[in-house]
């Protein structure tokens, strides 16, 4: 996609709630006594009042509202579904909104977009946002229902431990993109210095050439995991990085500050579908599994298998997954690595607001279980 022509990333005004209506009168209306007259406007004033209240009141459906989210990759990933079902499943519409979700390629993109206004609500990585916050970026979190860091370094049979990597082919896409980083980051953990490795870089797919045995190591997600698997079934998993850095958070729910002081109804409908959905995710298997077929096109025996896995794994948090222990840890870290400078560190108040799953929880209960149960905040 050349995201220049596309519409997201053109200037577009802001949208407007309201109604239309047409009130007609007959001749013999305007022929009417006075008494009369008056009676009509009285009723079609009491009309308009319970139509405005019906937009502004607290917990009425929104008028039918167009808003666009973004999201990391096309096809999307598993992990990444909460936004989709919520779309799916009619939730979005239930509150009045008429959603469109948009692939942007990568989560920094998102942000960036969210930054620029040309969407509205989107899939943010965690780090980047922070980072931004500190940098005086107008992108603010609502929720992290995407909190654990779902990737995973898969490798060939002949690694059996860490220490095996080295002198291996290591899989990226791009110096400093997402699977260098995660690569690098399973290297420390090994304390393997990235000299004695050799990056090979490869198309924007992985499974394809770990497959082909033109890599001894990729990052995938865990639905590339387990096609690759199915190919190839000896490949394993050497360090998924929920394990490793179990601390780092993954992935907001975000929108630009403007939205969020300029339409905090909007944002409420948005912030409690996403948490809803993420509640069905874990309880409704039957209902998640057509969408996870229709929108990614993976066979849905590997589908299967995967949610499976990543429900065991409690990949998504049903409550706001907003720790400050997680925003927090992910914050120092960024310092501590020289991404956010000393003394710029945001605190957790700058980098979330918690009005809005504050409020969703109050009206969806606290997510206990049955499975997977989290504290609020």
């Amino acid at each position: 996609m050349n995201y220049s022509e596309h519409s997201l990333f053109l200037p577009r005004r802001s949208g407007k709630i309201g109604f239309s209506g047409v009130l007609l009168l007959d001749d013999a209306g305007y022929r009417a006594s006075a008494k009369i007259w008056e009676d009509n406007m009285r009723k079609t004033f009491g009309i308009l009042v319970a139509l405005t209240a019906g937009l502004t009141l607290p917990g009425t459906a929104l008028a039918q509202t167009k808003i666009v989210i973004g999201i990391p990759t096309s096809p999307p990933n598993i992990v990444h579904m909460p936004p989709i079902v919520a779309k799916e499943l009619g939730l979005y519409k239930k509150a009045g909104i008429d959603a469109e979700i948009v692939s942007l390629g990568d989560g920094t993109k998102v942000f960036r977009a969210l930054l620029a206004e040309n969407i509205d609500f989107g899939l943010t990585p965690g780090a980047p946002t922070i980072i931004g916050r500190s940098n005086g970026a107008t992108v603010k979190a609502l929720t992290a229902n995407l909190p654990k860091f779902e990737a995973s370094m898969i490798v060939r049979a002949n690694i059996k431990t860490m220490q095996d990597l080295k002198g291996k082919r290591i899989g990226i896409q791009e110096p400093g993109g997402f699977a260098d980083i995660l690569s690098r980051a399973v290297l420390r953990a090994a304390k393997i210095d990235p000299k004695e490795v050799n990056f090979v870089s490869i198309a924007s797919e992985d499974v394809p050439a770990l497959v082909a045995d033109q890599v001894d190591t990729a990052i995938l997600h865990v639905e590339q995991e387990m096609l690759a698997k199915s190919k190839v079934p000896d490949l394993h998993a050497i360090g998924r990085m929920w394990e490793l850095q179990p601390k780092t958070l993954y992935t907001f729910l975000s929108a630009n500050e403007k939205t969020i002081r300029d339409k905090p109804a909007l944002v409420q409908a948005v912030v409690s579908a996403n948490i809803e959905a993420t509640r069905i995710i874990y309880t409704d298997k039957a209902k998640i599994m057509p969408i996870l077929v229709k929108q990614t096109g993976y066979p849905e025996k590997i589908l299967s298998d995967s949610y499976d896995f990543m429900v065991k794994e409690c990949i998504w948090d049903a409550n706001s997954g907003l720790s400050t222990e997680r925003i927090n840890f992910t914050a120092d870290l960024m310092t501590k690595v020289g991404n956010i400078k000393e003394g710029k560190t945001p605190t957790y108040e700058d980098v979330v607001d918690t009005t809005f799953a504050k409020k969703a929880i109050e009206q969806l209960g606290e997510w206990k279980g049955p499975i997977c149960p989290t504290a609020a905040f």
